[in-house]
């Protein structure tokens, strides 16, 4: 393929030159059976240089597998990246990492640069690819809603009244609207991708935002074959029996969708990684954590408040405050709901405004679900609303 041959030809040369270069690899796989579709991990790594990609493998259909795995190297700029570490032999560093993956034969990703991108002064640039791998055609907003226009109305309402008030004052750039054009999927919601003068974050990277399906649940196009439908976005907006199973299996991985952290994983590794939004917060039983990101959106790491620094630390409860997941949507569902299809909880406790302060909360009280290695809590409000949904150990 000529996409392929010039991605050949980058790393010859740098073997040519006797360079150290870790050459294309499968890193990390995402695991299917023959003849299913899965995703690849490919690295190319020089100095304080470093590129990571993925691809995709285990298709019946070699040239449809060629065709998609072309278009997610464009999409991304992944050639023009590879050719702008043979530029920074001589000094810079560039790191190229990618989220996203299969959902089930949708492929979507995001893929960040940071460093000097393309010239010597530091940057951060988002690209993305949201292929179909049915036929191969990149999805577009278009086809994800029944009234595009009125979504697109819809985002930028909820990014003028509800986000923005939530923005740092300190941030150089804040433009929430209008919505980019550019974004990725995921289970539980669309992932805006900024221009870094549009939006950034405190640590200077381009900003990113997460609109969960449930906001959108009037737009979704949720018909039989639809992008949404087969990535069960109908799933996330809405509890149905199938729910109680889904999020018993999501308490027992100790991991819930689209956000990268598992319980009793490195809290070092989390903020090394994705920096903090703010400075650590006391609550009764530890300190809360709240990485930046669009996925990390309201989502707090419980853990430890055992000395000042946490390079030890795991963490061990993951909270999340707005968004929908399997089923619970918060702001929307009722305890009267979630009661209905996970049962009567092994234990509810009351918050008054004092246990609640404690708590980083609000008054109201709390349903625990006890598993055989974490327990799920959801705490609703005085009414009876959810507000938060907690895994923990």
């Amino acid at each position: 393929m000529k996409r392929q041959s010039f991605l050949y030809r980058i790393i010859l040369f740098f073997c040519a030159l006797g360079l150290a270069v870790t050459p294309a690899s499968a890193a990390r796989a995402e695991e299917g059976g023959e003849g299913t579709p899965c995703v690849e991990e490919r690295s190319l790594a020089l100095a304080e240089c470093s590129v990571v990609y993925p691809v995709i493998a285990g298709m019946k259909d070699e040239a449809l597998q060629a065709e998609l795995n072309d278009r997610i190297l464009e999409d991304c700029g992944i050639p023009d990246y590879l050719a702008r570490m043979s530029m920074l032999l001589s000094g810079g560093s560039l790191q190229v990492k990618w989220r996203g993956g299969l959902i089930g034969d949708v492929f979507s990703c995001a893929v960040s640069a940071e460093g000097a991108a393309q010239t010597m002064r530091n940057t951060y640039i988002w690209t993305r690819s949201n292929l179909d791998l049915r036929d191969g055609h990149e999805i577009t907003a278009e086809e994800l809603f029944t009234d595009p226009e009125g979504a697109r109305e819809a985002v930028e309402e909820y990014l003028e009244e509800t986000l923005a008030p939530e923005l740092s004052a300190h941030l150089l750039n804040s433009s929430l609207t209008p919505a980019p054009d550019s974004f990725y999927l995921t289970r539980r919601g669309l992932i805006l991708l900024y221009p870094v003068d549009r939006l950034s974050t405190l640590s200077d990277r381009a900003g990113d935002i997460m609109i969960g399906w449930n906001v959108l649940k009037d737009f979704l196009d949720l018909g039989e074959d639809s992008i949404l439908s087969r990535i069960g976005a109908g799933e996330q907006v809405g509890l149905k029996e199938e729910s109680r199973e889904a999020l018993l299996a999501m308490t027992a991985s100790g991991e819930i969708p689209d956000i990268p952290v598992r319980l009793g994983g490195s809290l070092q590794a989390i903020t090394d990684e994705f920096h903090l939004l703010i400075d650590p917060d006391i609550y009764e039983d530890g300190r809360m954590f709240s990485p930046e990101g669009g996925c990390f959106r309201s989502v707090f790491l419980l853990t430890d408040r055992i000395g000042e620094k946490w390079e030890k630390s795991t963490v061990q409860g993951i909270r999340v405050d707005s968004g929908c997941i399997w089923g619970l949507c918060i702001g929307e569902t009722s305890v009267e709901e979630w009661r209905s299809i996970l049962g009567e909880p092994d234990s509810t406790v009351g918050f008054d405004a004092e246990k609640a302060e404690a708590y980083r909360t609000v008054p109201g009280s709390r349903d625990f679900y006890e598993g055989e290695k974490n327990r799920l809590q959801l705490h609703c409000d005085e009414n009876g609303t959810l507000v938060s949904v907690i895994i923990s150990q």
